[in-house]
């Protein structure tokens, strides 16, 4: 069994019953275990070790987790930018036919891209693709076990509103009848046969689950409009059933609000607490538009709430509400929806617009959100939502052996300055992906010095720009492009009365006219 030493100044360890970091640190791993933790100078005397990672002149920290991901999107034409309601009507044709080859690089190259920014586990929603055995999962999950990161694999159902928030011969009514069609013999509303999903879910379960103690199967109710009640409570026994677990998109938007109050006469939450989906292995990404109701169940029910603050930002969804979630004692942990802030793939930059988007105007005496509840969140918030919360969360004895060393050269330099600054500040405010020297996963280092152990990251790059030539270098089916623009102004005139109706809200930015003052 190897030895390794792991040092750096600071050792986060975020624990339980332990301080948020130990001054020049040092934890020591016995094959993928934590079996010491203590001081540098304390623990150097307990080898003979195999391998040093990190040094005096590093900071060591828990892996992140990536609680919200779609992995397969590096052979999707084109950048996501529209809310989601309206982009609903043009992802079919962004999906071209893949290999499961292709699909097999494609998740590399996109989790790659995300390790190299400190992320050593991925909640992964992947809707597969139709026409490929098991929908393309197998492929999925070999990425994950061969770069040797740990992965929750969601297999997604969905069984009705595939085109806007209402049953679908309602909407096509709305089009004209050789529109509705068109629309009718087409791809769009995607959604895979419910039973053929849940006989790959099983197989999956049977084949992959719990494999090298690094790989979950959870089962992906889509989001509340497009899943039935009957679903969520086939999705909810076929969990129990196998032990795994869930997660669901839930108000990620301001339509999917108002349709759970218009449709169900309740909270998207409550709907689901009804039930009886919500609980501790479940997870409910974006989490946007959350009322005081939801949030209190939230709390109630031990779910993890996942905040995406870049891709919500990006598509237009809005600001979740995460200092009500901690204040409140619900969980939340983050995550990128693979549309990172600016598509780099750091983790940093992710946690650190979480933390700024919470300073409200009006409260002088509340600033961003504090750096350890922050990382506390994304670490054992996102443990929970990874299915690993007993080996994960924390640097501590009896935990696996997840981390990430960065370089202190640009992080604290000059060292001068930042000598009084808490170094958990100075981590959330100023780190990158440019300064992790080092990931390691299960006890094994999978990225070292800019170069991952297992795959190399040039042939995975040469293979994906092949195939992008390949699959994307033609124009995409007109027709496809086309539809979804002629259908584009009613999807848009359907959801329009959601959006003008008024709503109190949870915080005011800005304004639009002065206040007034004195008399006047």
């Amino acid at each position: 069994m190897s030895r390794t030493l792991v040092m750096g100044d600071p050792l986060v360890v975020l624990g339980d019953d332990s301080p948020g970091y130990i001054r020049d640190g040092a934890l020591v791993v016995e094959g993928r275990t934590i079996v010491r933790l203590g001081k540098r100078h304390d623990l150097e005397g307990f080898g003979p070790f195999d391998r040093r990672v990190g040094s005096s002149r590093h900071a060591v920290l828990p892996g992140f987790i990536n609680g919200h991901y779609h992995s397969g999107s590096a052979l999707n034409r084109g950048m996501p930018q529209y809310i989601f309601e309206r982009a609903n009507v043009h992802v079919h044709a962004m999906w071209s036919p893949v290999s499961e080859e292709d699909l097999y690089h494609a998740v590399l190259a996109n989790v790659m891209n995300d390790v190299r920014g400190g992320q050593t586990g991925f909640v992964d929603l992947n809707y597969g693709r139709s026409g490929l055995p098991n929908f393309g999962y197998d492929a999925i999950l070999a990425a994950y076990r061969d770069l040797g990161v740990r992965v929750a694999l969601g297999v997604v159902t969905r069984d009705r509103n595939t085109l806007v928030h209402a049953d679908d011969e309602s909407f096509l009514a709305m089009l004209p009848e050789d529109l509705a069609a068109r629309v009718r013999a087409s791809t769009m509303g995607y959604a895979w046969p419910v039973t053929d999903v849940f006989a790959a879910y099983r197989d999956l379960v049977a084949r992959w689950d719990h494999r090298e103690g690094r790989i979950r199967v959870l089962l992906a109710p889509d989001w509340t409009p497009a899943c039935s009640d009957e679903l969520y409570v086939r999705n909810r026994r076929l969990a129990d059933e196998f032990g795994t677990g869930i997660m669901t998109h839930v108000l990620e938007t301001r339509s999917e609000m108002m349709y759970a109050l218009e449709s169900d006469g309740k909270t998207a939450m409550r709907r689901l607490a009804d039930l009886g989906v919500l609980g501790p292995d479940v997870s409910c990404s974006h989490f946007v538009w959350a009322t005081d109701e939801d949030i209190s169940i939230l709390a109630d029910t031990g779910a993890v709430a996942v905040n995406n603050p870049g891709s919500n930002l990006r598509l237009s969804t809005g600001i979740a509400r995460v200092r009500d979630i901690m204040d409140r004692g619900g969980r939340v942990c983050f995550g990128t929806d693979n549309i990172s802030f600016s598509d780099s793939g750091d983790f940093f930059q992710e946690l650190r617009l979480a933390a700024y988007l919470q300073r409200t105007p009006g409260l002088l005496e509340i600033g961003r959100l504090d750096s350890e509840s922050v990382l506390r969140a994304a670490t054992a918030n996102g443990a929970r939502a990874i299915r690993f919360e007993s080996e994960l969360g924390s640097l501590g004895v009896g935990k696996e052996a997840d981390l990430v060393v960065l370089s202190r050269d640009r992080l604290f330099w000059p060292e001068e300055r930042y000598a009084s600054s808490p170094p958990l500040d100075v981590i959330l405010d100023r780190a990158s992906s440019a300064d992790v020297a080092s990931v390691m996963v299960a006890g094994e280092i999978v990225f070292n010095d800019g170069e991952f152990t297992r795959i190399s990251h040039a042939r995975v790059q040469d293979y994906v720009a092949e195939a992008a030539l390949r699959i994307m270098g033609s124009d995409p089916d007109p027709d496809s492009v086309r539809l979804g623009w002629e259908v584009d102004p009613y999807v848009l005139d359907f959801y329009r009365r959601w959006a003008l109706t008024p709503v109190e809200p949870a915080a005011v930015y800005n304004a639009k006219h002065p206040p007034l003052t004195g008399n006047g």
